[in-house]
Order: C-alpha cells, then structure tokens, then sequence
C-alpha cells in the first residue's frame, strides 16, 4: 500500500484542471441524484428508515463542503460573499421544502411554515459564514499588505 501512496504524478497542470474539473461534475451530479432521490422517496411515503442512509450522506456534504470552503478563505468560484446571494440562496431551498413539506402533507400551513423556518436558517447560517470567510479575507489582505 505504500508504494501506491508514493506513486509519482504523471499528469501536467493542464491534465489536473482537467481531472479537478471531472471531479466537480461528478460530485455535483451525484449530490444532486441523491437529493433528487429522498425527495421523490419522500413524495411516495417511505419510511424515514429506508432514507437515513441518504439523508446522511447529505447532511455531511452540505456541513463538510462549506466548512472546507471557508477554512480556506473561499466562498465559491462565481460569486463574492453578499447577503442578496445568502437571500437568493436560502429563498431556493425555502421554496424547495416548502414544496417537499406540500407534496407530503398537502397542508398549505404546514408548507407555508417549514418554508419560512428553512429560509430563516439557510439565511441565517450563510451570514454567519460570510462574515467568517470575510473577516478572514481581511486578515489574509492585511497579512499580504505587511509583507
């Protein structure tokens, strides 16, 4: 196992972009399969038991993808941290539970608040974020202006 681990790079930058590139689609496309997949098992009545596995593997990405990104200092590769972004964002998944909670319960109140709840913390959390990711910006700007 050693050996593999110590195997040299055989690929040049313009190959790696390429494989990073790959990479990025790939764990797009899958994180976005298996959204799609709990959310229609949701609309057929499974059992919460049958989606744990799922559902899990989600919380974890959308925790660990965030925090990696802001312990680096970047917030994503189109956009600059702003709270319209954070608003955009949070309003989108508001939408999306509140459609998920309407589809399952067909109760128009129950959609209604689930899709505030889930803006308030998805707008919420992504402020918190940015104003992480920008307060340590500054810091890596100030650091630069020292040297």
């Amino acid at each position: 196992m050693k050996l593999y681990l110590k195997t040299r790079q055989v690929l040049d930058e313009r190959e790696m972009q390429e494989v990073y590139r790959i990479e990025h689609r790939g764990l797009w496309a899958m994180y976005t399969l298996l959204c799609a997949s709990v959310i229609v098992q949701m609309l057929f009545g499974a059992p919460l038991a049958q989606m744990a596995g799922e559902m899990f593997v989600i919380g974890v990405v959308s925790v660990a993808l965030p925090v990696a990104y802001a312990r680096r200092v970047i917030w994503d590769i189109d956009a600059r941290p702003s709270t319209r972004g954070n608003a955009v964002y949070a309003a989108l998944s508001a939408v999306g539970v509140a459609v998920i909670v309407l589809g399952r319960r067909a109760n128009g109140v129950a959609a209604l608040l689930a899709g505030i709840a889930m803006f308030l913390l998805c707008f919420s959390l992504l402020t918190l974020l940015m104003h992480y990711v920008r307060r340590r910006q500054e810091a890596q700007n100030r650091e630069l202006e020292e040297d």
